[in-house]
């Protein structure tokens, strides 16, 4: 009885240890939180892309201001090198459905 309890004493925090080395991690390249864009100018545009466009069409006002902080969902540069955020906004205009709206990054940070 004794020698079954030792074993079983041993046995738990190996057991343990070995949950503890099968719990799945996080991705490498996934970050700790989500990424902010930060409206870095006293005011932009918001920006749209056609389906299938290589350059973006500004969106009638209103635009955004400094401070003002969205969800970051990535990046895009036109052909010409200009760099644009993709904002978690959804696009409202006609034909835009399932998109987002963008910031180009001269007047936004990511964090």
């Amino acid at each position: 009885m004794r020698a079954r309890i030792a074993t079983t004493s041993l046995l738990a925090p190996l057991a343990a240890f070995g949950l503890l080395a099968a719990s799945p991690s996080p991705s490498p390249g996934a970050p700790a939180h989500p990424a902010t864009i930060i409206v870095t100018c006293p005011s932009t545009p918001l920006w749209t892309f056609e389906s299938g466009a290589d350059v973006p069409t500004g969106v009638p006002d209103p635009g955004v201001t400094l401070g003002q902080r969205f969800g970051y969902r990535g990046t895009r540069t036109t052909l010409a090198g200009v760099i644009y955020y993709q904002t978690d906004i959804p696009a409202v205009e006609p034909g835009l459905a399932g998109t987002h709206y963008w910031v180009e990054q001269r007047c936004a940070s990511v964090s």
